[in-house]
């Protein structure tokens, strides 16, 4: 089980430009809305901006004044003196608040006309950044379920009726084992200590029995499909493509940097737990495919 393991994801990682293929699509057709529309939304900004301070009673004579006076306040007997001020942050930051001031007052009687316009653009550069964050995010979910779908194909085919049936037998299982949590809980509250850490080797004997109930049902013993050694093996098993994977991703971000490293480097984890959740159909449908079987028993499995 361990070296299969091992080996569905080696081989799967020729699916490795699948799931940064689909993000791609995603983050490129949410740039090409967001990059053109911010544009707009600037280009409009700055007209409506422009139409008000138009239509404003700026003093701009006010404005030249108040620079003027600003410079001639220097002493102006060590000019070398003089214009170090100048360029000290300090005395551009007075002159240019003081000018901000004085067209500030100018605007006043449209400030509501400004602020609406400002409000309008920040809302709609709002929706079209929220609209490129959902393509990604679009993308990311299709490229898990593309990837998983063309994983599956590799290690562990199987028919609708199939698909349906593992999963009932899941959510059965599943929702079993949670009552059962809860009600442990009631009684005793330490249980949950217990039930944390039996819940590997429990979620482990749930894919195992899950995988012989659609695939060795009928063909293979369900004593040699679930015990207590294949349990192990399969925790061990996932555990180390985990790491396998988790080392790639690492690598991949100091050998390129911390941003792309993410962007690239997921798709090792990503196929990693793809594999980890099919390593038991992949390790039963091996088993039945070695037992020795008529045509009609599987044909029933």
């Amino acid at each position: 089980m361990i070296l299969n393991g091992l080996k569905n994801y080696f081989i799967n990682l020729k699916h490795f430009f699948t799931p940064i293929g689909t993000l791609a699509v995603g983050m490129f057709i949410g740039l090409s809305i967001l990059i053109p529309g911010a544009f707009a939304v600037v280009v409009a900004l700055i007209g409506r901006l422009a139409e008000t301070a138009g239509e404003a009673n700026v003093d701009f004579e006010a404005v030249k004044n108040y620079i003027v006076d600003a410079v001639n306040a220097l002493d102006w007997s060590d000019p070398i003196a003089s214009l170090k001020i100048m360029l000290t942050r300090e005395w551009l930051t007075g002159v240019v608040n003081g000018c901000l001031d004085i067209v500030a007052s100018g605007l006043k009687p449209f400030e509501d006309a400004v602020t609406a316009a400002v409000d309008d653009a920040v809302f709609t550069l709002t929706a079209l950044i929220v609209t490129f964050f959902l393509l990604c995010i679009i993308g990311l979910i299709g490229g898990y379920w593309l990837t998983r779908f063309l994983v599956r194909r590799t290690m562990a085919k199987r028919t609708f009726k199939k698909f349906m049936f593992a999963l009932f037998v899941d959510s059965f299982v599943t929702a079993a084992l949670i009552a059962l949590s809860a009600w442990l809980l009631t009684v005793w509250a330490p249980s949950v200590f217990i039930t944390s850490i039996m819940s590997f080797l429990i979620f482990g004997a749930i894919s195992l029995v899950s995988a012989y109930c659609v695939h060795g049902r009928n063909v293979v013993e369900l004593k040699t499909v679930l015990n207590i050694v294949n349990v192990l093996k399969l925790l061990l098993v996932n555990t180390i493509i985990f790491v396998v994977s988790l080392a790639l991703f690492i690598l991949t971000a100091v050998l390129t940097n911390p941003i792309a490293g993410a962007l690239i480097g997921f798709s090792f984890v990503e196929i990693a737990f793809i594999v980890m959740s099919l390593n038991a159909e992949s390790y039963v449908l091996n088993l039945a495919s070695k037992t020795p079987q008529t045509e009609e028993l599987q044909e029933a499995a």
